[in-house]
């Protein structure tokens, strides 16, 4: 079984969103809607991805529609979530609670790009 770049690509998005829950875990602010949405976000698309990878290992992947819908809603509540997270805690004093959000909100962001780009590629079907 070859490993491919959309692979790869999968992998860093789950490695991301594994470290956003511990992040999450160490920087819960006061909100509830950021606290939910991120919380939504992080472990869902941890159960996402990791169902991937099993039908991958399996040999039988989501069908690419899915996939590519997967990748559009996770860019879209990734950077929803990290654009909250950075709401909230930029206005707080220098303190490791406010650096823990900050990173969680700026990992996000990015895994949101990711999901952008994994989008991208399915869809031009570069594997």
């Amino acid at each position: 079984m070859a490993i491919s770049r959309l692979s790869i690509i999968k992998f860093l998005e789950l490695a991301i969103a594994v470290a956003c829950i511990g992040l999450h875990y160490k920087s819960r602010a006061n909100d509830f809607n950021a606290d939910t949405l991120s919380a939504t976000a992080f472990g869902g698309y941890v159960i996402i991805l990791i169902g991937g990878f099993a039908g991958y290992l399996m040999s039988t992947p989501i069908n690419r529609r899915i996939d590519i819908f997967f990748s559009l809603v996770g860019c879209a509540i990734f950077i929803a979530s990290g654009a909250l997270n950075i709401q909230i805690y930029q206005d707080y004093g220098k303190s490791e609670w406010r650096d823990y959000g900050l990173s969680k909100a700026s990992l996000a962001i990015i895994n949101g790009a990711l999901f952008l780009l994994d989008s991208l590629l399915t869809w031009r079907g570069d594997f």
